[in-house]
């Protein structure tokens, strides 16, 4: 296994208090959850813990079926089983991409929110903890640790160029690997590289990608897919980043039709709330699914859930005021905004209704 050394970027300020992305801090903040329950779901390459935290009630047995079987079955409880049946499951799930830490920050702020009331920022948020507790909540704080450890801070005012390297990485050359030149190999060939950015694990995985049936390779993707099998997960949020404004993406048309159809009400629905808080520009435009497959897409196979992209910004294009760069808190506010929006449509029309399958 290669090893690179974390990149630095010294013109970039220094980031506030409550951005508290570092392996080490999120590993303390869920070693140290107690109105949740923290699980190591994983060990990466290098031996970093992957850390799921758990919110509600997750007493039930494991299916008795999967729901590849379950969903063929003479009827879809027999996977669901004795899972509350009021209740929906709901995963959020950040660091998959290393370098995007956006939804870290703000899944770490969430954490700290539901244990103590308060964010790291000092602030409550009674709307959202109302929503949650109608709800089963898992958060994944940062899955790719590896890659977060190698990563910057943030990437706030970077520049295009020290951006793309931090992401994607450099070969030896010196070239930019590129967001698309580092889907052309997987693993990524890390005796080729100078530094592999923080989009893959430490073996050159990238975990986002680790979506081939019968090939998944991570550890960490394996476990995220065990969870939403094991605990029949409604609805998976998945927290990126990008050089654009915020947006939830559209999803895959490699899906169930139903779920296109929900899932494209909820971009539309979430899109506009981030032009409403001044994060984009409005579009009249309506969303039309894309075509990629990618760990959504297994998600999916595993228990029928509802599995949406979330790109937060970092900071290149702020629609009303270019000259000014998205505030640390603007860049973790869509996260926020995402949960408050979703869960509110999810007591109105349940993310999956899998006896429609």
């Amino acid at each position: 296994m290669e090893t690179f050394k974390p990149m630095e970027i010294p013109y970039l300020e220094p980031r506030p208090d409550f951005w508290r992305v570092r392996p080490a801090e999120i590993e303390e903040l869920c070693r140290s959850v107690r109105k949740g329950r923290s699980e190591v779901i994983a060990r990466t390459p290098a031996g970093r813990p992957v850390y799921a935290v758990f919110y509600g009630d997750f007493r039930e047995a494991p299916p008795q079926t999967n729901w590849s079987a379950g969903s063929s079955s003479t009827t879809w409880r027999s996977y669901v089983g004795d899972a509350p049946a009021d209740t929906q499951t709901v995963m959020f799930c950040a660091g998959i991409h290393g370098a995007e830490a956006e939804s870290v920050a703000a899944a770490v702020n969430l954490i700290q929110l539901l244990e103590t009331g308060k964010d790291f920022r000092g602030r409550t948020d009674p709307e959202l903890l109302a929503l949650i507790a109608k709800y089963r909540l898992i958060i994944l704080p940062c899955v790719n640790m590896d890659g977060r450890a190698l990563s910057p801070d943030h990437l706030r005012q970077a520049t295009f160029e020290d951006f793309r390297a931090a992401s994607q990485g450099r070969w030896k050359d010196g070239s930019l690997i590129g967001w698309r030149g580092s889907k052309e190999h997987f693993p990524l060939p890390l005796e080729r590289v100078a530094y592999p950015g923080g989009y893959p694990n430490s073996a050159g995985v990238n975990i986002m990608h680790d979506a081939a049936p019968g090939d998944v390779r991570s550890a960490e993707a394996r476990a995220v897919l065990s969870l939403v099998a094991r605990w029949r997960v409604d609805l998976l949020l998945n927290g990126h980043s990008c050089e654009y404004a915020p947006s939830l993406i559209a999803p895959s048309e490699c899906n169930y039709p139903r779920n296109v159809e929900r899932g494209l009400s909820c971009v539309e629905k979430v899109n506009a709330a981030f032009a409403e808080a001044g994060l984009r520009a409005p579009s009249t435009a309506k969303p039309k699914p894309g075509r990629g497959v990618n760990l959504n897409t297994l998600a999916t196979l595993s228990s029928g859930a509802l599995a949406l992209t979330l790109e937060c910004s970092v900071s290149y294009d702020r629609p009303k005021d270019p000259t000014r760069a998205y505030s640390f808190d603007e860049l973790m506010e869509p996260n926020f905004i995402l949960l408050r929006v979703m869960l509110r449509d999810g007591l109105e029309r349940p993310f999956v209704d899998r006896s429609d399958f």
